[in-house]
């Protein structure tokens, strides 16, 4: 009975280490989905306080946008000159995508539709000859600066691959 005994205490000690080996990776596996969840919690609270500055940060420009004086008045006028080049690609990408803004509620719509699918208001497409050169003008001084923004970046990676060659 030697080889059969010595046969159960040889499983016993690996039914015991498989056993523990098995508690380990339960426990492991706890871990990993706990962290998960905690990471994942701190993303969310992380976010939302990017969002809470996003809001703090307008409400902040709006009040101090009209304040020549103010210590941030080079941001404040990059803000506006942005916004108002902003507005005029919108335009330009409505233009190009056969929409308008409705002239009762300011809603999108196609120019296509007879009536607005907010307000219900009759649509009156009113396009000129002029708005249409408008748009041309716009599309071409968005080309140009783009191009000359490409030519600086050009000029600047040259301009620091000669620095390094010294």
């Amino acid at each position: 009975m030697g080889f059969v005994d010595s046969v159960k205490g040889f499983a016993s000690k690996v039914g015991g280490s498989v056993e523990r080996g098995a508690k380990t990776v339960s426990a492991n596996s706890k871990k990993l989905v706990e962290k998960t969840k905690i990471k994942s919690e701190i993303s969310g609270i992380e976010s939302s306080i990017n969002a809470d500055y996003i809001v703090l940060g307008k409400a902040m420009y709006e009040k101090i946008c009209d304040d020549p004086e103010s210590e941030f008045e080079n941001t404040i006028s990059d803000i506006k000159e942005k916004n108002k080049k902003l507005a005029e690609l919108k335009a330009v990408l409505m233009s190009l995508e056969d929409k308008m803004f409705c002239t009762n509620c300011g809603a999108q719509i196609s120019k296509e539709q007879s009536f607005c699918d907010k307000c219900g208001q009759k649509v009156q497409v009113e396009e000129t000859a002029s708005e249409a050169d408008e748009v041309a003008e716009v599309v071409e001084k968005t080309a140009e600066s783009v191009a000359e923004a490409a030519e600086t970046v050009v000029e600047a990676t040259v301009d620091s691959a000669d620095v390094e060659e010294k």
